[in-house]
């Protein structure tokens, strides 16, 4: 059985993305007959890495109509797609055509001139950042990282590990090669204990995943918590996170802002919040994704810099 699955069951796991829509999708809010407003909105499909898109997109619909009864005079409706392309999220921001989106860590860097400084919002457990780990068995003889060349590595394939890539390289960078070239190799599945059991049975030689999925791991099972150690421990980032651009609609920025901050105040809400594992939405000022975006231009630097050294002198 699933570790995670002794709380979650897959469907769950899938409905509970409804627990950030409102926040991530591009409906029409319309105050009255006579004056009509629009606040358009975006989640990039970036931000859902190992969701099954298709039931995504009814959760995110059913929270997106909680939202609406929510506002009263306000209705909301959506488009067909609820979700779309990483290229036309950044695109539309940048054009104006979008003005609220759910993006990842690596999307916000590209269009950090076009976002509201005065605030973001993210689910309360990203309130102070997350991080990451590297596990090992304690029987193993990795004692550090540079140990680990070419090692066996499973990766938790999450919406929450968007940054993993760059934390890898970026930590190698010092003085060993890439993560691609440095790793025999690093599969990703989706559930937790695909990550964890088999380090556990020493069949692999590593897991990346949350801390925050240890930690509940562990509660789970308190021997995995003996018998594993983390190696490594990122700095604390922000994968995910709520934008607003500058100078949108400051009425549907109000009325939508309001609504997430909510999200308890009803049942269907509250059902949403316990599978999310979060207790709602909390707002943040942008200084949370500072080490996010050091992290973000470092992985830009070295990945720009190792396609130079592939291609060659020209």
């Amino acid at each position: 059985m699933d570790l995670s699955d002794k709380k979650f069951n897959r469907r769950q796991c899938l409905t509970l993305l409804a627990g950030t829509a409102a926040a991530m999708r591009a409906p029409v809010f319309c105050w009255g007959q006579n004056d009509r407003k629009i606040l358009r909105m975006a989640v990039s499909t970036e931000a859902l890495a190992g969701a099954n898109i298709n039931d995504a997109q009814v959760a995110y619909q059913t929270l997106i109509n909680e939202y609406s009864r929510q506002a009263g005079t306000v209705t909301a409706e959506t488009g067909h797609q609820v979700f779309i392309p990483s290229e036309e999220v950044i695109s539309g921001v940048r054009q104006g055509t979008i003005d609220c989106f759910g993006i990842t860590a690596l999307e916000y860097a590209k269009v950090l001139d076009y976002i509201d400084p005065d605030l973001l919002v993210v689910s309360d457990y990203l309130a102070d950042g997350m991080e990451y780990v590297l596990l090992v068995h304690n029987s193993s003889p990795f004692k550090k990282i540079a140990d680990l060349k070419g090692a066996q590595i499973v990766s938790h394939l999450h919406r929450d590990m968007v940054l993993l890539p760059a934390w890898l390289d970026t930590m190698l960078a010092a003085n060993l090669p890439l993560a691609e070239r440095f790793f025999g190799s690093n599969t990703r599945h989706d559930k937790v204990n695909q990550v964890v059991l088999p380090v556990f049975f020493r069949r692999v030689d590593g897991a990346c995943l949350a801390r925050r999925s240890w930690e509940t791991t562990v509660e789970l099972n308190p021997q995995l918590g003996r018998d594993l150690r983390p190696l490594a421990v990122s700095p604390r980032i922000v994968p995910i996170v709520i934008c607003f651009r500058r100078n949108c609609n400051p009425d549907g920025r109000k009325m939508l802002l309001g609504s997430m901050l909510r999200l308890t105040s009803t049942a269907s809400g509250q059902q949403m919040a316990a599978l999310w594992q979060t207790r709602g939405f909390v707002t943040r000022p942008t200084s949370i994704m500072k080490s996010s975006l050091e992290m973000v231009h470092q992985f830009e630097h070295i990945t720009a810099q190792s396609a130079r050294s592939r291609k060659g002198p020209s």
